[in-house]
């Protein structure tokens, strides 16, 4: 093979080369396109809160932080960011790469100036998702939040927990979606109506992080958005 025939079979190799890397490019904008057109929306998670209002669980991200009102005693310390982080942990589950990623949320919550007197869970959410500029955002508060005393298999006291989640359309402002959960784990031979719940739960004593996790599947299951 001669020279100039060796480099023209080069310079077919290279333009089928460069066309393919083209058509590539190609569809790789349309699937981005798609994506978009397909309305993926994005959501994020302001830090659960401690507290709720005592006249109306479903007002409580709408009333003055100063109006809540919880027991120290009935919530374990760590109860807000157990809480927050599961949230972030079923979104990301349900919502792929459509969640802010917690640290960035958090973040920038940190810096936003809050008025415990005059501002409600709802201002402080909505300068949250303007900040980072996401379609839904999701807020939660605790109010129980108690461990089980023994073991799994013999708890002299049972895990209790109560704690609501909040979805807020950023377009409108407006509150979508509100869901509570408040339990206090019984034994099966206390509660025959709550068996199926004890048997998938283990047939066992609950910590309150178990108990508190099998909580929030259950509210998910009524949950508004769709993948």
């Amino acid at each position: 093979m001669n020279q100039k025939v060796f480099l023209m079979k080069i310079q077919k190799i290279f333009k089928f080369f460069c066309i393919f890397l083209i058509g590539a490019g190609f569809i790789l904008s349309a699937q981005v396109s798609r994506a978009q057109d397909a309305g993926e929306k994005s959501i994020a998670v302001m830090p659960y809160v401690k507290g709720k209002n005592p006249e109306s669980i479903e007002e409580t991200i709408t009333r003055p932080y100063s109006s809540f009102c919880f027991d120290n005693e009935s919530i374990k310390q760590s109860a807000d960011r157990t809480l927050t982080r599961m949230l972030q942990t079923m979104l990301n589950r349900d919502f792929r790469g459509r969640v802010v990623p917690l640290e960035q949320a958090v973040d920038a919550f940190e810096i936003i100036k809050v008025d415990h007197i005059k501002d409600t869970p709802k201002v402080v959410l909505l300068k949250l998702g303007e900040t980072l500029n996401t379609d839904y955002m999701m807020a939660g508060n605790v109010w129980r939040y108690t461990d089980r005393v023994g073991a799994s298999f013999s708890a002299e006291k049972p895990a209790s927990v109560a704690f609501a989640v909040y979805l807020v359309d950023m377009k409108t402002g407006r509150l979508i979606w509100t869901e509570s959960y408040d339990k206090t784990q019984q034994a099966l031979t206390d509660n025959l109506f709550n068996a199926k719940d004890f048997f998938k739960q283990g047939a066992k004593w609950l910590t309150a992080e178990e108990l508190a996790r099998f909580g929030m599947n259950k509210m998910f299951e009524n949950f508004p958005l769709k993948q």
